[in-house]
């Protein structure tokens, strides 16, 4: 029972981080897009905004997240060389498979952020980051069963 509530303690955790760190740099994605100078406080305050009113964003992430966890720990079992990074892999793949779908069914990926290579990316790389928390999360109950 303890390794389920790890499970979605990590799970909730690791989407959290992404969340943030996700919006945030959608955030600045999204003001460095115009080219037109922005003074940190209007960047503090944007981000901030979005962090509180892209919620369906985080909703997307966790959903994205259960599955790709899920799979990672089953390739684990078959593939133990990869038990250190499946879960940040796993994180960056299921945001890019995100907003891949986003993109399939919105003919546009509606964090727009997200439009260019590099906000892509970055992205992808918000999404390793939650799938380590999560990895981290996970893997203490596993070395504190093994004492």
């Amino acid at each position: 029972m303890a390794g389920v509530a790890r499970f979605v303690l990590g799970l909730l955790l690791g989407a959290l981080v992404t969340y943030v760190f996700g919006t945030a740099i959608n955030s600045q994605f999204v003001m460095s897009a115009h080219g037109i100078p922005v003074v940190m406080a209007d960047r503090f305050n944007m981000t901030i905004f979005d962090i509180s009113n892209m919620l369906p964003y985080f909703v997307i992430i966790a959903v994205s997240f259960l599955l790709a966890f899920l799979i990672a720990a089953i390739l684990k079992r078959f593939l133990p060389n990869l038990a250190n990074i499946a879960y940040p892999i796993a994180g960056a793949a299921a945001i890019g498979t995100a907003l891949g779908l986003m993109y399939i069914m919105f003919q546009t990926v509606p964090i727009s952020g997200a439009r260019s290579t590099l906000g892509f990316l970055a992205q992808m790389i918000a999404g390793g980051l939650g799938g380590w928390v999560f990895g981290r999360i996970v893997s203490r109950s596993t070395a504190a069963s093994k004492r």
